[in-house]
């Protein structure tokens, strides 16, 4: 594949030119990952992914779209050699709409959809000098205590005879998942049995991103919670949710000290079952845990320090995980090395 990259006259700005110009060794995992994936995919939807999803025939890069699709290369790569290893099937009798990734296990089939978002508006407020304000799942008060936080912040920076900086509100992504189960619940049979497991796979940021979507899906209105601010039955086909932070290993890697961008096999992996769905699969959820690395076990064990109240450990409990135990216990780096994110 390097002998066709090389023909390739890309805009600048794409990921793989200044991978492959800076030496970086996400080239290297790219070129790994797709001439490993290319021989269990059919020749269209190889041709798909490398011109439109890679932005590799592409004028103009489009950032957001290749993120996606690296991710769902990642994915592909990570479980092409499974059995029954699929990409593209139409799981759903009702309608023609095809989940990325099938493959199966001990008699168990796993259907996988990718999702990203696109973050544009959260990233746009980080990068602004101002204090950022988000809540752990929806408040009904929010208003109020922000503007309670933001004045006690100004009186303190007016006494300190230091300037004021702006107050932003960071944008929630809770609407983003909502539409990401509901897209992928349609894309399920909802007639399944026990033996086929819906998931949606979500490619998150940096270790508080992926904490706020536990936030989406366990605090308050969460999307798992019986007080979702969505209709529960929209999205009762999808049976596993699983965080991951691959949407960070691909994001800027340039300015990262980041490896296996092009896999799940170093990536932060947590599952959440939905409790609402429409057919419990304990069974088919259990063989999975043995068919893709995940930190379920060792969080669920983890114990956040301190003698705040167990609402708040569960609010940071992601972030202090990672620093406290990956990193400083285990010497696991699966975020950035440099900054510690």
């Amino acid at each position: 594949m390097r002998e066709e990259f090389n023909e390739l006259n890309l805009p600048d700005g794409h990921y793989l030119k200044i991978a492959k110009s800076s030496e970086n060794i996400y080239f290297d995992e790219f070129i790994e990952s797709v001439s490993k994936v290319k021989q269990y995919i059919s020749n269209k939807y190889f041709k798909d992914l490398w011109d439109n999803k890679l932005q590799l025939k592409k004028a103009k890069f489009d950032e957001k779209a290749f993120i996606q699709g690296a991710c769902e290369l990642a994915v592909a790569n990570y479980f092409c050699k499974k059995n029954g290893f699929r990409v593209e099937a139409k799981v759903n009798p009702k309608n023609q709409k095809d989940v990325d990734v099938q493959f199966q296990s001990n008699n168990f089939t796993y259907n996988i959809e990718v999702k990203c978002a696109a973050f544009t508006s959260s990233e746009k407020i980080q990068n602004t000098d101002s204090f950022k304000y988000l809540t752990y799942g929806r408040l009904d008060n929010k208003l109020d205590i922000m503007s309670i936080l933001s004045n006690a912040i100004d009186e303190g920076l007016k006494k300190q005879g230091k300037p004021l900086k702006e107050h932003a509100e960071l944008k929630g992504m809770d609407n983003n998942l909502k539409s990401f189960l509901t897209n992928a619940h349609e894309k399920f049979n909802d007639s399944s049995t026990e033996s086929e497991v819906n998931i949606l796979l979500i490619c998150c940021g940096d270790r508080e991103d992926m904490q706020r979507w536990i936030g989406y899906l366990k605090g308050p209105e969460g999307l798992f919670t019986n007080d979702s601010f969505c209709d529960l039955a929209e999205y009762n086909n999808v049976d596993l949710v699983i965080l991951t932070n691959l949407y960070y290993k691909h994001k800027d890697f340039f300015s990262k000290n980041i490896e296996n961008s092009w896999s799940l096999s170093d990536t932060l992996n947590l599952s959440i079952i939905n409790p609402y769905c429409r057919l419990r699969k304990p069974k088919g959820i259990e063989n999975f845990d043995s068919e893709m690395i995940n930190y379920n076990s060792e969080i669920n064990q983890f114990k956040v320090p301190g003698l705040v109240p167990e609402g708040l450990k569960d609010a940071r409990k992601v972030v202090h995980f990672v620093i406290d135990y990956l990193e400083i216990q285990e010497g696991k780096y699966l975020f950035d090395k440099k900054s510690g994110n």
